[in-house]
């Protein structure tokens, strides 16, 4: 089976190199490398997923961005050595691999709960990002859980215990844990990719990707607390740091994504304030490295 760099989309194919490093806190980061110009970007990945996902994007970037797009702790080729308890932990080890690489100022693209860790740290070290992309992000005031009740009314789950216990999340980590490919096959056609299907043969790679996440109960817990907001989500209250956000960011949003809505990224659209701009691509859900690549290339290319 060819690999994704071996597939051919009608232009030169990058030599995307993979590398590894071990951080500060113990946590061995295996990442994606791409030695283009002198514009430096950095890709977050979302859940379910590792920086595999962003190949087809890298290879219609041009030639001026040098790229890095680490596997977050728990996914890819990364450790899972510490477990996490908050999507800060993805945010600090962010800040230890760009630390370790060298680099001061680039460009942050966060996807889906990636553009959660990314706003995070943003709003930490927010002089070292030069343009910040939000691809599909999970709502800025959490990402909740819920259960039904006998009356298949929506129960929000609050707890860690309460998410360890839910059914349909034991479903999915048990999954991925004997490595069930055809689950995550059913899945990621019906709630990923509902607009447009990738080449087989990367589908099955991002199947593959997708079970070797060891962190997922752990994400489960730590997305539906995830709160930038000032206001209490039913899970913690908000630290506000939404509007610490003062760098130029760009959101790009699936009108038919089925896992984020148009509304919720209109309200972080809102949050961030002047300095954030909304794109909704129609035709497109979840994921417009597939729906919408050449668009979503040509976007951070020009701004």
């Amino acid at each position: 089976m060819r690999t994704s760099e071996e597939l051919t989309w009608g232009y030169k194919m990058k030599d995307i190199r993979l590398g590894n490093m071990t951080l500060p806190n113990g946590e061995t980061v295996g990442f994606r490398h791409y030695a283009g110009g002198d514009r430096t970007l950095v890709l977050v990945h979302g859940n379910l997923a590792s920086s595999k996902f962003f190949d087809e994007l890298i290879q219609k970037l041009p030639e001026g961005f040098t790229v890095y797009a680490p596997d977050l702790r728990g996914s890819g080729l990364s450790t899972y050595n510490n477990p996490i308890d908050d999507l800060r932990d993805f945010a600090g080890d962010l800040r230890l691999f760009v630390d370790q690489l060298g680099l001061t100022t680039f460009d942050l693209l966060g996807w889906s709960m990636g553009g959660a860790v990314s706003l995070l740290f943003a709003s930490s070290y927010g002089y070292m990002v030069e343009r910040l992309f939000l691809i599909c992000p999970i709502p800025v005031s959490g990402y909740d859980s819920f259960a039904l009740d006998g009356q298949g009314n929506r129960i929000q789950l609050k707890t860690s215990e309460e998410i360890k216990a839910d059914v349909t999340k034991k479903k999915l980590v048990k999954a991925v844990e004997t490595s069930d490919k055809e689950f995550y096959r059913k899945l990621w056609s019906s709630a990923i990719y509902n607009k447009k299907q990738p080449e087989q043969e990367i589908f099955e790679i991002h199947v593959d990707e997708t079970l070797r996440q060891r962190s997922l109960m752990d994400v489960y817990y730590a997305v539906a607390k995830y709160n930038m907001t000032d206001s209490f989500n039913g899970v913690s209250m908000g630290t506000g740091e939404i509007s610490r956000i003062q760098v130029p960011t760009i959101i790009m949003q699936g009108e038919d994504d089925l896992l984020v809505s148009v509304e919720a990224a209109r309200f972080t659209k809102e949050s961030i304030g002047q300095n954030a701009e909304l794109l909704v691509w129609d035709e497109c859900g979840h994921s417009p490295f597939v729906d919408r690549l050449d668009e979503l290339a040509a976007c951070i290319a020009r701004n």
